[in-house]
């Protein structure tokens, strides 16, 4: 049994005086952006399931092999050199569209960043405006005329970090979802949570540190007297996802509003360095755009470190209907 997108359901189910939704049709695995998916397994030979819908994804594919999944950069770094490779595409510094030809593009996601590429590795990108913090770089392959190729594995990304001036401060990054996502209304949603100096962990004694200190001054910077408890080398505790356009800045004013999140990642969930974890189908209600962000909590769920030091990271994504 396949089932076909809300929009092309709902005329064929008025049609058979049925209700729209998932019924038996013959699958045509040459449609793309017709039939509803929830994996890949779900669609036909050359498609993608790409936002809930199977997609042609004849054409491009591009990997990015440098930097490394959650690399993390020093806090003076000035160019990120990007490598990449492609398959089913030559690159070429011609401007005309030629299917299976063009450049590449880079860029990172909510900054000013991008170049066009015409090299086969060692893209350069001037990062020297970027602060500390997480960030994710998209690779994508473009026409002659700048126009980008539209089957998904034409486009990746990959997260890293900057660190901080002393790089032992905690981080937290977004990585799944993707910048640009759209995600389905009535659809559960995955979400994958990195960190940097910081340990998953379910349950145990908070070591609190003093909001009156910053611990991870510039290195060099004595650390004040009682300023850290007689704690673990690595701070622990779990990440909580937020749905508020207004995080972090409503805990300054009301600190009920670190209870309003809408998942919390559990250590059992956790591989190494990410966790992950599933936004239940009835949070997303209404089309529009929506801002993630997650952030650091001790265990009995109080922001990390504390209220003077915001450890989070955002992302914005589209719901729109199926």
């Amino acid at each position: 049994m396949r089932c076909l997108s809300f929009a092309l359901a709902l005329p064929v189910a008025l049609a058979l005086g049925g209700g729209a939704g998932c019924y038996t049709v013959d699958f045509d695995e040459t449609l793309s952006n017709v039939y509803y998916c929830q994996a890949v397994a779900d669609c036909g030979a050359n498609q993608a399931c790409w936002q809930n819908r199977c997609v042609d994804d004849s054409g491009p594919v591009v990997t990015v092999t440098g930097p490394e999944s959650l690399q993390n950069l020093t806090f003076d770094a000035q160019t990120l050199t990007v490598n990449y490779s492609t398959s089913n595409f030559t690159i070429s510094d011609s401007n005309e569209v030629v299917e299976g030809e063009g450049k590449i593009a880079v860029s990172v996601a909510g900054t000013d960043i991008s170049t066009v590429s015409v090299v086969s590795a060692g893209a350069q990108l001037d990062i020297s405006s970027l602060e500390p913090g997480a960030y994710r770089l998209l690779v994508e392959a473009v026409h002659g005329d700048g126009t980008p190729y539209d089957n998904p594995s034409a486009s990746t990304y990959t997260v890293f970090y900057i660190e901080d001036q002393n790089p032992l401060r905690p981080q937290v990054a977004i990585v799944s979802p993707p910048p640009g996502y759209v995600h389905i209304v009535g659809e559960p949603l995955e979400v994958v949570i990195a960190s940097r100096n910081f340990e998953f962990v379910d349950s145990g004694e908070d070591c609190r540190i003093d909001p009156s200190c910053d611990p991870w001054g510039p290195m060099g910077t004595p650390v004040p007297d009682g300023c850290l408890p007689a704690c673990p080398v690595v701070p622990a505790g779990h990440p909580h996802i937020y749905m508020l356009s207004d995080y972090p800045a409503c805990l300054d004013n009301a600190l009920s509003c670190n209870g309003d999140y809408v998942l919390s990642l559990l250590s059992g969930d956790s591989t190494g360095d990410t966790v992950t974890g599933v936004i239940p189908a009835d949070r997303f209600t209404e089309v529009g755009t929506v801002t993630f962000s997650a952030g650091l909590q001790y265990n009995d769920h109080e922001p990390y470190p504390h209220e003077n030091i915001r450890l989070f990271d955002q992302i914005t994504i589209e719901l729109a209907e199926r």
